[in-house]
């Protein structure tokens, strides 16, 4: 009976090990068949990584060379960078043999998505650069756009600046090219602005010398 249990046990043990041996056999051989594949996608997306690092310092110089605004010569050599890494990518998935089609087409849905999102950043984002390179206005400069008046402390990708009356304003970029703005270049204007405002107070305090009333005059309340 022993015997026969011990028979009956080794074809199993056997099975087994033929089974185990067939599947490392199976893995080995994949691992065979996509190393290459693998190589081959790594060294692609390297190649796209370095040479978007490459275009970036490119493009960092060339905007100092022409004396382009550092930060938006900055923004403009990352995205070259993040857009060859993106295009990396997609090219070493397609490298392994993945279909990459679905994968644009979710990217590109998922990019409405944000943009829509994200619309009002955008526009900021837009704005700054439009600003930055056509230069309406610069630093020192004192604006008034819509509500706001001020010099103007700084210009970045999103917001200006400013800086009135020991206020520090915010104004989002998109609103620059929706309202009008007027430009007091060198201060002239607020300077002449605020010497009419003097001469007139002069004014108005040497009448009521002359007239012997008082320039603001305090209302005397009925008995």
């Amino acid at each position: 009976m022993l015997q026969s249990a011990a028979e009956s046990h080794a074809p199993a043990t056997a099975q087994s090990a033929t089974t185990a041996y067939d599947l490392f056999a199976q893995v080995q051989e994949m691992t065979v068949e996509f190393a290459p594949k693998l190589g081959a996608a790594i060294g692609v997306y390297v190649l796209f990584l370095i040479g978007g690092k490459l275009l970036m310092k490119i493009i960092c110089r060339m905007g100092q060379s022409n004396k382009i605004d550092d930060e938006l010569s900055n923004f403009l050599g990352r995205s070259v960078k993040v857009g060859m890494m993106l295009f990396g990518a997609v090219s070493a998935l397609g490298t392994l043999g993945i279909d990459v089609g679905a994968l644009i087409a979710g990217l590109g849905l998922t990019g409405f998505a944000l943009g829509f999102a994200l619309k009002d950043t955008i526009s900021n984002l837009l704005a700054g650069i439009m600003v930055i390179i056509y230069k309406p206005f610069d630093q020192g400069d004192i604006i008034l756009v819509g509500k706001y008046e001020g010099r103007v402390r700084s210009i970045d990708l999103r917001y200006t600046v400013l800086d009135y009356n020991n206020r520090i304003v915010y104004v989002p970029n998109s609103k620059l090219f929706v309202d009008s703005i007027v430009v007091d270049d060198d201060g002239k204007a607020a300077a002449a602005e605020a010497a009419a405002e003097a001469a007139a107070a002069s004014e108005a305090e040497a009448a009521a010398a002359a007239t012997g009333a008082s320039p603001d005059p305090t209302p005397v309340p009925n008995p």
